[in-house]
């Protein structure tokens, strides 16, 4: 596949897009933009220094003087801290995320990159959000983590697929086969490659198709033009005309006039005078008659606004006594509402402990609720995104196509996918709804053999060997998540062993205090103390190493907590690891 290779080298090319300040222009050298930087900060304009900071920042990344270009950075992070400016934080902090990469140092560069995007995903445009996730999926690909990296320009796919962005969703689909033919995946590789190609070739059609409207509105705009050139000439012409035939009427009036005078004699040009003023007198007539109806419509206005700032005046102080005798009825319900008040400070100190109790009991909802949202953007948006950008290109016009058919096939498959993830929120909200079921007391010891013999096949293939440390056999739990628990534990000890020893698991029941304390020990990989948080999180597997979906310990956690109980985790990476549960002695007590 170096076809894919080479097409989604320029794809990378992504880590630059989101420069703040890239393309500053400012003339200004270092020294001078700190200096300017150091004087706004002693005015108490803190906006102003964070921007010559970052102008200093940039010049010195262009110069790749990394270490002033981090240090100029920090110090406008620091600064838009005090204004509680986060957006200018996030950009600045993908600034940061992008000058690590250039060092080659991907694990800084990976953390900011996480920070900027923990600020954009909640409260950023979708395109800075798009932008961070291609920039991770690089840095990712970097450090060898290619399943996290598809992860993210899954993300990246499911948003683009959201603003129906075809050239960001082939972008997407070139780096995802880029990150899978890493991987060795070759199937994948194969799917997402043909989907950005099929992408790309729809996108070069589009831009045809648009570059022949836009040839073909130039030409009309030019035939446009062109008749409105005519419609102009035209119009002249017939101003001409008409202007010819007003001198020829007034030519001809001029004719008549002289004839008449010649023709008649000095009483008939004193009659057509009389007539004349009589015309005259009977047009001043006509506009004095105009000018008494307006004065009388004047008057009536004038008449009909006394009449409506009587009616006003009526009001305001109808409304005013009205006031009154609402301010004194006001005044006595006063008097009861401060009596009432008293009584009701009481109840309401009563009803703020519940409520208080309710709002622990929220608090700890909320948080499965957090955790059940990351299961439903981790993996049933990537099959959705999938589903919808596959029903974007398929082709109704042609059903029996060989590219519907092979749009088909993943159609098929990414909605098997989105079935399993389906399947496993029913099973997470049923123990969520069944968070009150009643524990009986239990042998543990029977649950231990009943665990043994469901994984009895896999525990002789390893040739693991499992020793017990009982103090009392009896335990308070709920049967199913007792030995689901237990599953989970010893099916890891055995997935995570390390190859160079003998593997070893110990399970202990000890009985501290109010707890019953059960531990599973194993001498396998161990886990390094910075991932103890995250081997709970549903769908989140460390390492690629053995099979799974990576929801074992998640249930774990959660049957435990469900059961009142909590779980602790202790390891050292190569050495092995201690899972402990505890589980109240007796819960009715």
């Amino acid at each position: 596949m170096l076809s894919v290779r080479n097409i989604c080298v320029g794809l990378t090319l992504l880590l630059g897009v989101n420069t703040l300040y890239a393309q500053s222009s400012n003339k200004m050298t270092i020294e001078e933009h700190l200096v300017s930087a150091e004087k706004n900060i002693e005015l108490g304009d803190l906006k102003e220094a964070s921007r010559h900071f970052n102008d200093a920042a940039i010049q010195a990344w262009e110069a790749k003087n990394y270490p002033s270009a981090i240090e100029y950075f920090k110090r406008s992070i620091e600064l838009n801290r005090e204004i509680d400016n986060k957006s200018g934080i996030a950009k600045i902090q993908s600034n940061l995320g992008m000058i690590y990469s250039d060092m080659s140092d991907y694990k800084q560069s990976l953390s900011f990159f996480q920070k900027s995007l923990n600020y954009r995903a909640k409260f950023g445009e979708k395109s800075e959000v798009i932008s961070t996730y291609i920039n991770k999926a690089v840095v990712l690909n970097n450090l060898t983590q290619y399943e996290e990296a598809a992860y993210n320009l899954e993300e990246a796919l499911r948003l683009a697929t959201e603003m129906s962005d075809a050239a960001q969703m082939k972008s997407c689909y070139g780096m995802l086969a880029e990150t899978y033919e890493k991987a060795g995946d070759q199937k994948k590789t194969i799917e997402y490659f043909n989907l950005y190609r099929t992408f790309h070739e729809m996108i070069q059609r589009n831009k045809l198709n648009a570059a022949k409207k836009e040839t073909e509105s130039e030409r009309l705009k030019v035939l446009e033009l062109e008749l409105d050139k005519k419609d102009q000439e035209i119009a002249l012409l017939n101003a001409a005309k008409k202007i010819e035939a007003s001198e020829e009427a007034l030519a001809k009036m001029d004719v008549e006039v002289r004839e008449l005078v010649e023709n008649n004699d000095k009483q008939e040009l004193a009659i057509a005078l009389l007539e004349r003023e009589l015309e005259v007198d009977q047009f001043k007539l006509a506009e004095t008659q105009a000018k008494n109806e307006a004065q009388k419509i004047y008057t009536y206005i004038i008449i009909i606004f006394l009449i409506g700032a009587l009616i006003i005046a009526f009001l305001l102080y109808r409304n005013y006594r009205f006031k009154k005798s609402t301010n004194k009825q006001l005044s006595e319900q006063n008097e009861e509402i401060k009596a009432l008040n008293d009584n009701l400070e009481l109840q309401v100190q009563q009803r703020t402990s519940e409520l208080q109790k309710a709002l622990t009991h929220l608090e700890k909802h909320n948080e499965n609720l957090d955790q059940f949202s990351h299961v439903i953007s981790h993996n049933l948006r990537g099959p959705v995104a999938r589903i919808l950008g596959l029903g974007s290109i398929l082709d109704f016009g042609k059903p029996k196509s060989t590219d519907n058919l092979e749009v088909m096939q993943r159609l098929v498959g990414a909605t098997k996918d989105l079935d399993a993830v389906v399947k496993d929120l029913s099973m997470i909200l049923e123990i969520n709804d069944h968070s009150n079921i009643p524990v009986s007391k239990l042998d543990i010891i029977e649950s231990i053999q009943n665990v043994e013999r469901l994984l009895k096949e896999e525990i002789k293939e390893s040739e693991i060997q499992i020793s017990r440390d009982i103090d009392k056999n009896e335990v308070y739990s709920v049967k199913s998540y007792l030995e689901s628990i237990l599953y989970n534990l010893l099916s890891n000890a055995i997935k995570y062993m390390q190859k160079d020893r003998p593997p070893k698991v110990q399970i202990s029941v000890k009985q501290n205090g109010k707890y019953t304390k059960i531990a599973v020990k194993d001498n396998g990989v161990g886990i390094e103390e910075s991932n103890y948080a995250k081997v709970f999180e549903p769908y989140n597997r460390l390492s690629n190493t053995g099979s799974g979906k990576g929801l074992g310990l998640y249930l774990v956690k959660t049957q435990t907590e469900a059961m009142a109980g909590r779980i602790q985790i202790e390891s050292i990476l190569g050495e092995g690891t201690t899972f402990t549960v505890e589980l109240p002695k007796n819960p009715q007590n």
